[in-house]
């Protein structure tokens, strides 16, 4: 027989609004989510907030999770990379009237 996941249990507890499960799982997530988030976007205030954002999100959804559709570790993972090519997509989009003026020579 396998052992439960502790994130697992630390996700219900968010669920829950419990306050030491949401530090908790703050503290176990916090540091690979801002690697992965620096390492995608290269600006660590950014991935600062990238990272906050995700726990916003996880409080907001802990409850739709599912235990044994996908571990805790992927779906904190996979919203963090959503939200890093968020950002990165927002930098390439450059309305025309915000483009510089060409440089005279």
């Amino acid at each position: 027989m396998s052992e439960r996941d502790p994130d697992a249990e630390l996700l219900e507890g968010v669920a829950r609004q419990d306050p030491a499960a949401v530090r908790s799982l703050v503290a176990r997530k916090l540091p690979r989510l801002l690697a992965l988030a620096t390492r995608m976007l290269g600006d660590r205030m950014e991935a600062e907030d990238v990272a906050q954002e995700v726990f916003v999100r996880i409080w907001k959804q802990a409850s739709r999770w599912r235990e044994g559709e996908a571990k805790v570790d992927t779906w904190v993972h996979r919203v963090a990379l959503n939200l890093c090519y968020d950002r990165l997509r927002g930098r390439r989009e450059v309305p025309p009237d915000d483009m510089p003026d060409g440089i005279d020579p």
